[in-house]
């Protein structure tokens, strides 16, 4: 039983670290449109954009 009682405490702090850092994340990363995601890409065209 004490590896079980382990290891749900190691899958909760996993799921701790995993949102925290997303938390950081979508404050610190502004969000953009897809038009703004591609922009930046070479080589790439929006679907159903001119060919």
């Amino acid at each position: 039983m004490e590896f079980v009682t382990a290891w749900l405490w190691y899958l909760l702090a996993f799921a701790l670290g995993a949102l925290v850092a997303w938390l950081v994340a979508r404050a610190t990363i502004e969000a953009t449109n897809g038009n703004e995601a591609f922009a930046d890409v070479p080589e790439t065209r929006a679907i159903g954009g001119r060919e």
